[in-house]
């Protein structure tokens, strides 16, 4: 098991810049985890720098690269703003910061934006640019043999579902809300893991997916666990209908935290009420930091 007295903690002030008014995926979000943080505080962030050109083309092609540095895209949700390539790349450079920190057996949340989950090789949607833990995962294989991946934003990751598929030094794991965006993740296949729940799902019955994922990621016996971690699945979440309340997060880091004995690493993804997602993070951290110290 994993001891360590704090989770670390990535942020860079730069990731507040950039806004579209009235977009879900607002700089409030993060300004609002950090204030909490603050005031509980916890004020001592690691910054870190851009992701690589190279490790980019890792998971992207020069074509999608291409088209996010000159803008030219058009997704009706992901839009073109100024400077975005910048900051997508800071994002992910984000989550390669916090999967080093694995390697000396640190475990590390990168509080990043735009999120990436729903990026593909080739293509870009749901709010992501690039994706920003299939880049940070392609760093980790340099030096282990298996990492696994658990997404538990209330939306299926088919980004990053499509950049791992069928590989054998990966498995990807989801629990999401069925039959809303991206509309893909009702099947399992080969070494993807897909647990669609249903509108209105509590963590009562989320839980029993989430133990199974745990017994899945211990049978496949990686180095360390990748986590995107989204936190859309609260109640007053105003794009998704599930049921988490604050203390949730409490109980689902306690079972995270106690079920996987190896360092993760994990990434913010989704998560668009600014009035809960302060608390609901910290209590994440809480009750992760409970079970590792």
């Amino acid at each position: 098991m994993v001891k360590n007295t704090v989770m670390e903690i990535l942020f860079r002030k730069e990731l507040l810049e950039y806004n579209e008014p009235g977009h879900p995926e607002s700089p409030q979000r993060l300004e609002s985890i950090i204030c909490f943080l603050e005031k509980k505080g916890r004020n001592n962030f690691l910054e870190f720098e851009e992701v690589s050109e190279s490790l980019l083309e890792e998971v992207h092609s020069q074509k999608h690269i291409s088209a996010v540095k000159k803008g030219n895209f058009f997704d009706p949700d992901t839009s073109s703003l100024p400077e975005i390539y910048r900051y997508a790349k800071l994002s992910a450079g984000g989550a390669v910061a916090a999967a080093k920190l694995t390697f000396d057996k640190k475990d590390a949340f990168a509080l990043i934006r735009p999120p990436g989950h729903h990026a593909g090789r080739d293509f870009l949607g749901g709010f992501c640019y690039f994706n920003n833990i299939a880049i940070a995962v392609k760093y980790c294989l340099k030096s282990v043999k298996k990492v696994a991946i658990l997404d538990l934003d209330g939306h299926h990751g088919n980004g990053t579902e499509s950049i791992f598929r069928e590989s054998k030094q990966v498995i990807f794991i989801s629990i999401h809300q069925g039959h809303c965006y991206p509309w893909t993740g009702l099947m399992s296949f080969s070494n993807c893991y897909n647990f669609s729940v249903k509108r209105g799902t509590g963590f009562s019955d989320y839980k029993i997916f989430l133990f199974e994922s745990i017994a899945l990621i211990n049978r496949f016996a990686p180095e360390l666990v990748a986590i995107s971690l989204g936190f859309d699945t609260h109640k007053n979440d105003p794009l998704l209908d599930l049921c988490f309340v604050d203390s949730d997060y409490y109980h689902l880091a306690k079972m995270i935290a106690t079920g996987i004995s190896v360092p993760c690493f994990f990434v913010l993804e989704g998560g668009y009420d600014v009035k809960s997602i302060g608390n609901s993070f910290y209590c994440f951290l809480s009750g992760w930091e409970k079970c590792r110290s």
